[in-house]
């Protein structure tokens, strides 16, 4: 069924479930673009309905938001799920990609949410060290150490996903689930502002107006302004810098040697040196290249004049 214009409620009833699960545990708070959502409890009374009546071979349920209850306090909403659906032969699969580049890519999509964030070249980084952007080992071992404990575990590396075709065939093959031959698989849903733009709408959310800081950052991350300029692509540009990406490794290190005895592979991430590597671009130099280019981009496909003047008056 078509979900154009519909509420994420609908278009992802999943980050639904996981969000009010975790607020009605730690009062997190959900997101005011998930408004009105029942209780956790009427959400699972509405999939165990959906169960008796269907009578279905699988059910999946599906979100990246069931990675933070790993991490909670208490895991009081994985024992809720155990109490739900543990009766049942249970899989749990989750991809994990490397911290650097998925901090990279998370802290670049938080521009798509207005977010006034910072570099992480600076100290932006500190903030994603204790989620479970950074301490995989803990997401992991949330589900399974008091609840999921019998379930079968398929932790899957992202770089392997992508040699696959992608989340969706990869998770086909893995379930172990009969789907439909004929069946149609989406491009990239959900892209990042590239690297080469992310400091132009990291600016902008503090510079410019609500408005059109938001319009900008969504230019940004279009395929008008993506297929427009050339730029280089995420992994040539430095995001961290030297002393970042050497935070970044040392602390990785114990999370990466317990994730190998988790998952059974050794090593899971066989690249974990290149974690402290510095990209041949640093980002400013990036910014640089494109900067003149963007700008009259900008102009000719008549961006917002307050936009287009405060580019002009940029101050690299």
């Amino acid at each position: 069924m078509p979900t154009l214009g519909e509420s994420l409620n609908i278009i992802e009833p999943h980050n639904a479930l996981a969000l009010k699960l975790k607020n009605e545990e730690d009062q997190h708070g959900v997101p005011s673009y998930y408004p009105h959502l029942p209780s956790g409890f009427q959400m699972f009374e509405m999939i165990e309905n959906q169960i008796s009546d269907l009578n279905p071979h699988s059910v999946i349920i599906c979100s990246e938001v069931f990675a933070l209850l790993g991490l909670t306090e208490q895991r009081k909403s994985i024992e809720r799920l155990a109490k739900r659906f543990a009766k049942y032969d249970v899989t749990i699969y989750c991809n994990l990609r490397r911290p650097d580049e998925y901090i990279s890519s998370w802290h670049r999509q938080r521009l798509k949410f207005g977010a006034k964030i910072g570099k992480l070249s600076d100290n932006a980084l500190e903030e994603y060290l204790d989620t479970a952007h950074f301490q995989q080992d803990k997401l992991i071992e949330g589900w399974i150490r008091d609840y999921f404990f019998d379930s079968k575990l398929v932790v899957r590396n992202f770089d392997e996903v992508k040699a696959a075709g992608g989340a969706v065939k990869d998770f086909i093959k893995q379930s172990e689930i009969p789907f439909p031959e004929d069946i149609d698989f989406p491009e990239n849903q959900n892209p990042s502002v590239p690297c080469a733009f992310a400091e132009i709408g990291r600016r902008g959310l503090h510079d410019l107006p609500r408005k059109e800081a938001r319009q900008l950052v969504g230019w940004l991350a279009s395929g008008k302004a993506r297929h427009a300029i050339p730029h280089p692509t995420d992994n040539e540009i430095e995001m961290f810098g030297p002393e970042n990406r050497e935070i970044l490794l040392n602390k990785f290190r114990p999370i990466a040697e317990r994730l190998n005895e988790i998952t059974k592979v050794r090593p899971f991430y066989h690249d974990l040196e290149d974690f402290g590597r510095c990209r041949s671009i640093p980002e400013a130099e990036a910014v640089e290249a494109i900067f003149s280019e963007l700008v009259q981009e900008a102009n000719l496909q008549k961006l917002p004049k307050p936009i287009t003047d405060w580019l002009e008056n940029w101050k690299h």
